[in-house]
């Protein structure tokens, strides 16, 4: 299995930040940067970009 290149780190408390492991910091997709999640949101968001399905992406923001 190849290595996923998005995790989730612990921001504060409760919240998660979706990281890009290559370069080295948070995540942004359309200008937003992805953290202050819930821990199921940063698992589905983690899941969705390591299997580089752009189009699902719109779907979990809402948009569809």
């Amino acid at each position: 299995m190849a290595a996923q290149r998005y995790s989730r780190c612990k921001n504060l408390n409760i919240y998660w930040t979706v990281f890009d492991k290559v370069i080295g910091q948070p995540a942004v997709i359309d200008g937003f940067v992805m953290d202050m999640l819930t821990a199921e949101e940063a698992d589905n968001l983690v899941d969705l970009l390591n299997r580089g399905n752009q189009a699902s992406l719109w779907c979990f923001a809402g948009w569809c």
